[in-house]
């Protein structure tokens, strides 16, 4: 490996993020919903843009912006030099109930921003360290005071649930009755498992506030009861399989263990727990990128998150008294952790 090549290398991950913030700049200029509607020359793209109601943007700066999405492969020219989009770019238009607009979007809110650049303080001083300059106590905390970023948030993770819950759909539920979705938002991911399997029934466990949403996302869904508490204090729903999808990283091992054996105390023999969370690999080298850039994420914004090896969840899953039955791949480099009630010894 030549030193020429480590340099280069080491230059792309420090250039990722101006190259973030040009497709930041082209989602905030609306760029790729309005070449969704067809290809433009830079021109016709100035006077869209200036219809859009922000000012007619400089056309040798924008042509600059198109250039460098071009060398991102988000859009494309045809013969006539117009620009369009590729199929990487339109996984960022606004129309797609799995866009990955809103994605790219959050990162450039102010907790989520600071958070990163926080980062080395967070590290000496043991906790989110954004959070301290904010005065919160959780990113959560954070969006209840920002209504456009929470709506933002909403929307990322609306549009994170879709592709997961259509994977989570797929599997085999032959023998189940009920599902608790616990924790589980607004009900996209709990929706779609009903309505792939309709003879059952389904319970989503949330708080309050966040109930009263889920309440109006699920509106007309006779199969759904919306139970309020705190996951960590109040009784939970019995069921015979029990989702936690994106909750067990918010946590410390300390809480998550508590949760996890406040679940396995309710499963019966054939009862299964579905977790669903990044994992790392026990190799750094072979973890999925998305996933250490996700755990990288639950320490700037949440204290204790984190995302685990599978021995790391196996042991927390050990000590409630479960055992991984399996594991399966899903979108966003997460993975299914199906987990069961450990067998009787002897």
């Amino acid at each position: 490996m030549s030193d020429t090549w480590k340099r280069a290398r080491v230059l792309r991950l420090i250039d990722d993020y101006i190259l973030y913030a040009a497709v930041r700049a082209a989602l905030r200029l609306s760029v790729f919903d309005l070449l969704a509607a067809g290809a433009c020359a830079v021109d016709e793209l100035a006077d869209e843009i200036a219809a859009g109601g922000t000012g007619r943007p400089d056309e040798q700066l924008l042509g600059r912006l198109l250039r460098a999405l071009e060398h991102l492969r988000l859009v494309e020219r045809d013969a006539r030099g117009r620009y369009l989009l590729t199929g990487e770019g339109d996984l960022l238009t606004s129309g797609r109930d799995d866009s990955l607009a809103p994605a790219a979007l959050m990162w450039g809110e102010e907790l989520w921003r600071d958070s990163a650049d926080l980062l080395h303080r967070t590290i000496t001083r043991g906790g989110p360290a954004a959070l301290e300059l904010h005065q919160v106590g959780s990113p959560y905390d954070w969006l209840s005071t920002q209504p456009a970023a929470g709506a933002l948030f909403n929307e990322f993770m609306a549009t994170r649930s879709v592709t997961v819950a259509r994977a989570l759909a797929g599997q085999d539920l032959t023998g189940v009755d009920a599902v608790a979705d616990i924790g589980g938002g607004t009900g996209i991911v709990l929706a779609t498992l009903l309505a792939s399997h309709p003879r059952l029934r389904g319970v989503l466990f949330e708080l309050p506030e966040v109930a009263a949403q889920a309440r109006r996302h699920l509106d007309g869904r006779s199969a759904v009861t919306v139970a309020e508490g705190d996951m960590f204090a109040d009784p939970l729903p019995l069921a015979g399989l029990y989702l936690l999808s994106n909750i067990v990283h918010n946590y410390p091992d300390e809480q998550a263990a508590k949760l996890l054996a406040r679940i396995a105390a309710l499963m019966d023999a054939d009862a299964e727990l579905w977790i669903v969370d990044a994992i790392l690999d026990d190799d750094p080298h072979r973890s999925p990128t998305s996933a250490v850039a996700l755990d990288m994420k639950m320490l700037t914004l949440f204290t204790g998150g984190r995302e685990r090896t599978l021995t790391g969840v196996e042991s927390l899953l050990e000590a409630a008294g479960l055992h991984v039955a399996r594991t399966e791949p899903l979108p966003h480099g997460l993975h299914l952790v199906v987990a069961r009630q450990r067998p009787a010894s002897g």
